[in-house]
């Protein structure tokens, strides 16, 4: 298994390959036929098989929207197939080898901060395909904590430091905001050199705003992929600030995701 994460005309481009002991027919099938992507893939598909036709992602429980439609793109069987899935674009190829094929995944999307879920995401699915079509892939370790493997494999725990002198930081968790709410209020969740004052503005479990010695701390929690989406902005000047906040940043979440994985 192999995984890179680049930028390419401004959006966020994922690539994944597997080595699969099965012939391209077979996995084009499981890539294809919706009885058997229900045996890997996360959410039933009903797609018209052609240059062109539309394809349909539904998950239980969840309304239908734009998102979870789309078309498709390329399709050149038993060797590659292209398609949308809202914003993003999925392209999977299959390249025959001498012990069975090489699979490769292109993600093409826009939330960089996301891409650990969807690395995560795609290697259990991955490990899943190669199950159902009799390989030998098991379960690798729980979600949370492949996630947190890959927030550090492409560096997505790293702040920003603003043109203004301010920092900024975007943290997919693995545990919901309500969870994640109890930390952030704690008298002790605060960077060292950081003097905690007057709070500005607190909506339980979004939104937290307090004043410090040179500006604001604002922390802001929404539903993000498989968990809260955690932001934090420091007005500043507050460079100095960066390796502390993100020191506090990853403990929550190695935290988080060892709570997740119980």
């Amino acid at each position: 298994m192999s995984e890179t994460l680049t930028t390419e005309n401004g959006r966020t481009v994922l690539r994944m390959e597997r080595a699969l002991r099965h012939p391209p027919e077979k996995v084009w099938r499981a890539l294809t036929e919706p009885s058997e992507l229900a045996g890997w893939f996360p959410a039933a598909v009903d797609l018209d098989l052609r240059l062109d036709g539309k394809i349909t992602f539904t998950f239980e429980g969840e309304a239908q929207d734009d998102e979870n439609t789309g078309v498709i793109r390329a399709y050149d069987p038993p060797h590659l197939l292209e398609y949308n899935w809202g914003a993003e674009i999925q392209r999977w190829e299959l390249t025959p080898t001498a012990d069975g094929c090489l699979l490769k995944l292109t993600s093409t999307y826009d939330d960089r901060p996301g891409s650990a879920s969807f690395t995560a995401g795609w290697t259990l699915c991955l490990d899943a395909l190669d199950h159902v079509l009799g390989g030998s892939s098991v379960p690798r370790e729980h979600y949370a904590l492949l996630h947190e493997h890959f927030i550090k494999v492409f560096g997505l725990d790293q702040g920003k430091l603003l043109d203004d002198g301010s920092i900024h930081f975007e943290r997919q968790l693995t545990a919901p905001k309500e969870q994640v709410w109890p930390r952030l209020t704690a008298p002790d969740f605060v960077a060292d050199g950081i003097e905690m004052r007057e709070v500005v503005r607190s909506e339980e479990p979004t939104d937290l705003t307090y004043s410090w010695q040179h500006g604001l701390v604002t922390w802001r929690l929404r539903d993000g992929n498989g968990g809260a989406r955690l932001e934090l902005t420091q007005t500043g000047p507050a460079e100095e600030f960066l390796t502390p906040w993100r020191n506090l940043i990853e403990q929550l979440a190695t935290d988080l995701a060892a709570s997740t994985a119980r």
